[in-house]
């Protein structure tokens, strides 16, 4: 179940407000996503400390660019990463605390 949502995510993944919508499907379907918040400053170091890493190791992950820009440039205080892990790939969901604000997700092969 895991593999069709994350290829789902993946297939609105540049369409911010899709994401929320599909999210709020998902939890109004009793679908509990790991999650954990963190102040924003806090998120935006490591994901950019892990993005620099990965300029340097070669190693990529789709949309990592993408959600260290608009961590850096959100106006939220806290910012909730949910996880959904699955066999093929895995996905780090980066929002707001009530996910109403989607700032982007990584994608990774497992």
């Amino acid at each position: 179940m895991n593999d069709i949502i994350i290829n789902e995510l993946f297939e609105i993944r540049n369409c911010l407000d899709q994401v929320v919508s599909y999210l709020k499907k998902l939890r109004s379907n009793s679908f509990t996503l790991d999650s954990f918040v963190q102040t924003k400053e806090h998120l935006y170091e490591i994901y950019n400390d892990r993005l620099d890493f990965s300029f340097y190791s070669g190693e990529y992950y789709k949309g990592l660019a993408e959600v260290v820009k608009r961590i850096k440039y959100s106006d939220l205080k806290n910012v909730r990463l949910s996880v959904i892990d699955g066999d093929k790939k895995s996905c780090f969901i980066f929002s707001s605390e009530d996910y109403s604000i989607i700032l982007g997700i990584i994608f990774y092969d497992n």
